[in-house]
């Protein structure tokens, strides 16, 4: 049975999950009325509720804040959907979740030691260790790398999975010389580079010619390119990076006169809503992005803590195919 929480609480009275705080914590001094602070206490105490050690260390001496730390991270719609879905999860383990830009953030990590005094510290990507060494200094626990494969044990899910799962409904159809649209942007190379690296390893274990990868940016003329390359490679499916890069794609084949899915069929990642409008309207992989932050709330949990972080494989109940016209 799941922990009850302040904001079951404050859900189940009908108040404010910062009026269930105050009482709970006995400060009197905010003009909360006697009879809401027995209402308080008589539904914590029905519903079972008891102050989690993370709220007990943290009244100790920190605040409890998460702040999140968006180092170039893309600015995509499931990128998006991902920092609101944390952010619920992360409430509801009493914690409050801020997002901030590293890269526009005066006096990077010690201004956000300075001003905030977290409770932990998230990095999209790898810190630097100079970053990392300052948070140590201040006492603030820190995970880094939370949405690339290295620590797919943190957030839940391993991004090679997705480039394994889009080669396994290529070659299901049939397809058995299958190309890989991949980006050079530095912001987008924790994502794609195990993507890829996924779907050279299901090639493999399939028995196909490792992938033919074509890198390109975000541009028809890019797109144009990777088709000359796979052209020339009899190349009959892509697996894209991402559902921008599929998009590009599926422009380009419509701008040299290529059928999809009939010469070429292509799937991307990402479920984002541009891919229910193409026509074809594109296949893609979805990603539940509620079970990858479910799982970095509970590490974050264990973390501040001071607890080493829960591992979790949700790789195959975060992914799923779906199928459109576009293979």
């Amino acid at each position: 049975m799941a922990r009850v929480t302040s904001l079951d609480v404050a859900r189940e009275a009908g108040v404010s999950q910062t009026t269930v705080s105050f009482v709970l914590n006995g400060k009197n001094e905010f003009g909360i009325s006697e009879t809401t602070r027995r209402l308080v206490l008589e539904t914590a105490q029905r519903l079972g509720y008891a102050p989690s050690a993370v709220a007990r260390a943290l009244r100790s001496g920190r605040s409890q804040v998460v702040v999140f730390l968006l180092t170039d991270a893309p600015v995509t719609e499931p990128f998006g959907r991902f920092k609101r879905e944390v952010t619920a999860a992360v409430q509801a383990q009493g914690l409050t979740c801020v997002f901030l830009e590293l890269s526009g953030l005066a006096g990077g990590v010690s201004a956000v030691c300075q001003h905030l005094d977290p409770a932990i510290v998230v990095s999209t990507t790898v810190l630097a260790e100079v970053d990392k060494q300052a948070l140590v200094r201040s006492g603030v626990p820190v995970i880094d790398g939370v949405l690339g494969s290295e620590d797919a044990s943190v957030a839940g899910l391993d991004q090679r999975e997705i480039g394994r799962m889009q080669v396994r409904h290529l070659a299901d159809r049939g397809h058995r010389v299958i190309g890989f649209a991949a980006v050079d942007a530095p912001q987008d190379q924790p994502f794609c580079l195990p993507r890829l690296e996924g779907a050279r390893e299901q090639c493999l274990l399939l028995g196909l010619a490792e992938p033919v990868v074509a890198r390109m940016d975000y541009s028809l003329d890019g797109a144009v390119g990777a088709l000359v390359r796979w052209g020339g490679n009899g190349v009959s499916a892509v697996a894209a990076f991402n559902d921008v890069v599929a998009v590009a794609v599926l422009g380009a084949c419509r701008m040299r006169g290529l059928d999809v899915p009939g010469d070429l069929a292509i799937i991307g990642v990402d479920n984002d809503s541009v891919g229910r409008l193409t026509v074809p309207t594109l296949t893609t992989i979805g990603i539940d992005l509620t079970v990858p932050a479910q799982s970095l709330a509970r590490a974050l949990v264990d973390v501040a803590e001071g607890n080493a972080a829960r591992s979790s494989a949700v790789a195959a109940q975060a992914l799923t195919v779906i199928h459109r016209a576009s293979s």
